[in-house]
């Protein structure tokens, strides 16, 4: 029997390891064919937040060249919101006899319960699941589950994948970083030919003062912060500028703003507050909540805001950051946002301890709200 492998996404842009996966799953799975499937637009997304369709279908076609897969544009074509079982019953009703089989992620299968109508998604394919680096999940839970509501099971792959963020390619793109190591040469000679991914106003300021070191950490710490935003009730847009905007005074002398910073501020931690008062003062920025992230990124405070948090912990978990530890902060970080924030206030408190140095007075009272009291 013919077996057909379908797998969708938003592929914005599809990257190197989507197309390693696809070779992988391709293999073990014994595939005639592999269908790709690019969504007009995703249920979670808003068209504005993804790159034009023409442009994520054309990207695909180079990426996927000389591989055993079709790039089928029938979400493309029908346009409006993507849903799967839509889909599926679409391509069984092009593959009547063949096996059919959807390729998903293990993240995705906790939260295929919450898809829209999973019983007509297995009723036209089987759910084929393979491994994501740095997530497993439950798999005997979820075996348990799907046989008690839906009378059917699922096939476990070996494939382990990688974990690449499109956020940070398409961040990188905007920053005129090097996508090279994750897009394929003819995937970023594309998205550099049409600007697809053009660096907005906040980009454009940070990048004229900031050295590049610096706004690649940048770009990484709002990558970290964007693919938690949305759990955390943080807007989008919000978020990105905080983390775009968080180091804007790294490199700028106190001096040149008499009483912007207070004097008993330390040096390491004074670009913080320097940044909030030049964002305010110099270039205009009104949003308390954006300002608040800025000023207290290093030191934290008691009472944080959610955006507050989140740019503190995105600052130090990025994936830039080598300090010991930090891969614990990463794992939290996946699973246990306030535990990993709680964790972050407690080593920023207590390295300054172990180093001999007094820490700020938000500090201590970040360490005595979210810590010590608790």
């Amino acid at each position: 029997m013919e077996k057909i492998g379908v797998l969708g996404g938003t592929f914005d842009p599809v990257h190197k390891e989507h197309i390693a996966m696809a070779e992988g799953v391709i293999r073990e799975l014994g595939l005639n064919k592999l269908i790709v499937v690019p969504t007009f637009i995703p249920p979670h997304k808003t068209h504005s937040e993804c790159a034009p369709a023409a442009d994520r279908l054309a990207m695909l076609k180079l990426a996927f060249e000389g591989i055993n897969a079709e790039i089928c544009e029938y979400e493309i074509e029908q346009g409006g919101t993507s849903y799967t079982y839509k889909t599926l019953e679409h391509i069984r009703k092009i593959y009547p006899e063949s096996a059919l089989y959807f390729i998903v992620g293990g993240d995705m299968l906790v939260d295929f319960k919450t898809w829209r109508y999973p019983e007509r998604i297995l009723a036209a394919a089987d759910l084929a699941v393979f491994k994501r680096e740095g997530y497993f999940a439950d798999v005997a839970a979820e075996r348990k589950y799907f046989s008690e509501r839906f009378g059917k099971g699922f096939t476990e792959l070996t494939y382990l994948g990688k974990h690449v963020s499109s956020t940070k390619i398409r961040l990188y793109a905007m920053f005129g970083l090097d996508i090279s190591p994750y897009v394929s040469q003819s995937v970023a000679e594309y998205i550099e030919k049409h600007n697809l991914y053009p660096p907005t106003p906040a980009v454009e300021l940070v990048k004229s003062v900031l050295a590049e070191k610096r706004f690649r950490h940048t770009a990484d710490v709002a990558a970290c912060a964007l693919d938690k935003a949305k759990a955390l009730g943080v807007g989008r847009n919000k978020a990105f500028d905080a983390c775009v905007l968080h180091d804007i005074a790294k490199y700028v002398n106190p001096a040149n703003f008499p009483g912007a910073v207070e004097k008993d501020v330390p040096a390491p931690v004074a670009h913080a507050f320097l940044g909030a008062y030049m964002l305010k003062n110099v270039f205009g920025v009104q949003d308390e909540e954006i300002l608040d992230a800025v000023r207290y990124h290093t030191t934290g405070r008691a009472g944080m805001r959610p955006l507050e948090k989140l740019v503190f912990v995105a600052d130090m978990v990025e994936e830039g950051r080598t300090f010991a530890g930090v891969e614990e902060l990463r794992r939290l970080y996946d699973t246990n946002f306030d535990a990993c924030f709680k964790e972050c206030i407690r080593i920023t408190y207590e390295h300054l301890i172990e180093e001999g140095n007094t820490p700020y007075k938000y500090t201590v009272e970040a360490y005595d709200y979210y810590v010590k009291e608790k």
